[in-house]
Parts: C-alpha cells; sequence; structure tokens
C-alpha cells in the first residue's frame, strides 16, 4: 500500500458499513455452517492422528493440515485453499492485475520463497526429525509442528531476500527449533498458567524469532538480497483514501486478516482459506480444529475480531499503510472458543476484547524491536498477552 504517513486528515473510525457488512458475512457463516453437521469417515481427525507417525499418507495429511493451524482451522480444503489462494494472488500481482487486491506478501515480490521456506523448514520438522512419532504411545492427540509455517523462516525470506543460503538457514534453524521450545512450554509451563494452549506457540514464535533473527545477523553469509522489484501504477493519496474509505476496502482488509499469519496478507488468500474450512466442516465436521466442532464459532470469533480492530484502528491504516489488526483473528478469538466453548457469545466477547487490546499492544511491542528482527515477533508477543488477558477477563464473567 501506498505511503501515506504526510496526509493531514484524521479518522476517528474506519467505514460503518464496512463493519455491519463484515459481521454480517460472520454471523451468516456461522449460521449457515451451524445447520450442518455431517459426522462421516472422511479424514476423521482423530484417525489421523493415530496413523500420522506410521503411516506415510496420514503423515502427508498432518503436513498439509498444518499450514492452517496458525487460524485453529488444521484442515486439508483450509491449507490447500491458502496455498492456492496465495499462488493466484501472487500471479496477479506479477501481472498487475486489478484484481490483485493487497499486494502479496507486503509487495516483496517474495512470496514463491516464502512458501518454500515454509514448505521446506515444516518438511524437515515432520519427515526428517520426525516430530510426528509422539503421537505414537498415544498421549498426545496434538503437536506444535507447524510452528516453522507461520514463524521464523518466512520471516527470514522477508528480512534478507531471495537467496538460497537465506532459505536454507531460516528454514533449518526454524525447523529444529519450533517444536522442542513449544513442546516444552505446553508441558510445563502452560498447565501451571491455566491459559489457552496458544499463548505456548506464540511465545515460540517470540523466542524462536528472536534466536533465529539473532544468528542470522551474526552468520557471515547471510547478507540481505534485494528482489526484483515490480512496476506497479502509483496511486495519489487522494484516490489511495477515498479507496481506503469506501466499505469495500474494510471487507477486503478483513479478509486479507486472514492470510496475515502465514505472511501472505492478501484477500484473495483470505477468501481462499475461509472457503477451505468451510469445506472441510461440510464433508465432515470431525476433521478440521482438531474434531472439536467448534469451526463456525471460531470463524465467527475471527471476523469479530478483526472487524473491530479495522473499525477502531482505520486511522492507524492511514498513518502506517497496516496495522496488526489479524492479532486476534489467529490466537484470541479461536483460542477462548476452544476453551470455553463455541457459543456466539463467547465468539463475539472473545473477538471483540482481542480486537480492541491486541493490535495497539503488537503496536507497542513491534516499536521496541532493534534492527533486523521481523515485526512478527511483536506481533506474536501481543498474541499471548492478549490472549492470557482475555481469557482472565471472560474466566470472571458471570455469564460464561
Amino acid at each position: 500500500m501506498e505511503n501515506i504517513k504526510n496526509n493531514k486528515k484524521q479518522y476517528s473510525a474506519g467505514s460503518l458499513a464496512g463493519l455491519i457488512i463484515s459481521l454480517g458475512i460472520g454471523f451468516l457463516i456461522y449460521f449457515i455452517l451451524s445447520s450442518i453437521n455431517v459426522q462421516s469417515s472422511w479424514l476423521d481427525y482423530n484417525t489421523i492422528v493415530a496413523n500420522a507417525n506410521h503411516n506415510p499418507f496420514y503423515k502427508l495429511i498432518w503436513y498439509i493440515m498444518n499450514f492452517t493451524e496458525a487460524q485453529f482451522y488444521a484442515g486439508v480444503f483450509a491449507s490447500l485453499g491458502i496455498i492456492i489462494g496465495g499462488f493466484v494472488a501472487w500471479r496477479l500481482d506479477v501481472k498487475n492485475s486489478k484484481l490483485a487486491g493487497f499486494n502479496v506478501s507486503y509487495g516483496s515480490n517474495l512470496w514463491p520463497w516464502v512458501l518454500a521456506s515454509q514448505l521446506l523448514s515444516l518438511f524437515i520438522a515432520i519427515f526428517v526429525l520426525n516430530f510426528t512419532s509422539f503421537f505414537e504411545n498415544g498421549e498426545y492427540t496434538w503437536l506444535p509442528t507447524f510452528i516453522t509455517v507461520v514463524g521464523a523462516p518466512p520471516a527470514i525470506m522477508l528480512l534478507y531476500g531471495p537467496s538460497i543460503k537465506a532459505l536454507l538457514t531460516g528454514s533449518i534453524l526454524g525447523g529444529v527449533m519450533g517444536f522442542p521450545v513449544a513442546f516444552w512450554i505446553t508441558n510445563n509451563i502452560i498447565p501451571a498458567l491455566g491459559v489457552p494452549g496458544v499463548v505456548s506457540n506464540v511465545f515460540t514464535m517470540a523466542i524462536t524469532g528472536i534466536l533465529v533473527c539473532g544468528i542470522a545477523k551474526a552468520l557471515p553469509w547471510m547478507k540481505k538480497v534485494p528482489s526484483k522489484t515490480l512496476n506497479r501504477p502509483v496511486k495519489s493519496q487522494e484516490e489511495t483514501l477515498r479507496e481506503m474509505e469506501k466499505p469495500l476496502w474494510f471487507v477486503r482488509r478483513v479478509l486479507a486478516d486472514f492470510s496475515e499469519a502465514q505472511f501472505y496478507g492478501n484477500e484473495i488468500a483470505g477468501l481462499f482459506i475461509i472457503i477451505g474450512a468451510s469445506l472441510d466442516w461440510i464433508l465432515n465436521i470431525n476433521h478440521g480444529a482438531y474434531a472439536s466442532g467448534a469451526i463456525p464459532a471460531i470463524i465467527l470469533s475471527q471476523f469479530v475480531g478483526s472487524s473491530i480492530g479495522v473499525f477502531l484502528y482505520f486511522n492507524k491504516y492511514v498513518e502506517k499503510g497496516w496495522y496488526g489488526t489479524y492479532v486476534p483473528v489467529v490466537s484470541v478469538g479461536p483460542a477462548c472458543v476452544l476453551m470455553f466453548g463455541s457459543s456466539v457469545g463467547v465468539a463475539v466477547t472473545a473477538g471483540i476484547l482481542g480486537g480492541i487490546i491486541g493490535p495497539p499492544l503488537a503496536e507497542y511491542f513491534c516499536d521496541k524491536l532493534p534492527e533486523d528482527y521481523h515485526p512478527t515477533i511483536g506481533n506474536v508477543t501481543s498474541m499471548g498477552v492478549t490472549t492470557i488477558v482475555v481469557s482472565m477477563i471472560i474466566k470472571v464473567l458471570p455469564w460464561f
């Protein structure tokens, strides 16, 4: 998005019509999916977990599902959706299509490298280091192997640019570090705190992000390589602001938040992931979201969280071009739904509180980061703190 920091116009909030439409979409999806209750044998979650270690097919399914663990969908079609959506968005971006939407991977032209780092680092965690072996004795029904997809490896690519050295370094470090740290925190810290398990995941992303960025900074072969620039048409400040004021921009921004965790940040990818998650639910409600039956409420909480954030902090988008309104989408909203139940009340309350608290907290933490440390470290730290705060608030509310 064009830098419009020098713009003098101030906004108290975003488009009210955009807010209403976005919330309406969230509630519509919730009620439609809630009316569907198909329980079939199609890729049942518990079957996948029981076979992921020793059966190559189910190990591959677990590998694919990990691409949308961040959104709490963990579904095959949701994961294929975000990858296909990211590819479509990238090709449209390269061609300067009017349909491209927000520049995928923040206009870096690095989407293929981001995806490559995700595929490679996750392959290392699942197929090389075989962390799925912890499924074998039946003690665990979930493992945090997905950390690399939304953690250090893609962040390193965005920091250092398109090079094989950056790809291999970030992917190997991320693939090796992510799971052990998350696994230890999940087993030793989270039970004592009594907070949602996502806190372990996001703090792992922060810890490994700091470690990997620090190591990469010290390695002599890690040099920043500029990516090939795309000749995009330049919009005037006035044209950009007029577009941002419209309800359509608001809805697009909310959809884009659904793909921010994977560093795509594009509404096409966001739309594809929602369609994929819905298809997973329609085929078998016991496939996605760990067979919790909570996907409708999870999606509702995400629409509420992002919509509230975009509405309240619209002026930050005007000032900065981007703001962390995706924070509740991949943390507090879904986490509280899984912890407190998949009711509309929980989804809406967690979404509203997450949308209010998460984005400014992310800005605060990001502002404290030193140079050469990717902002995702600040964002995921905000996710952890926001989830702890909101879960504590919901715990003491008498109507939950």
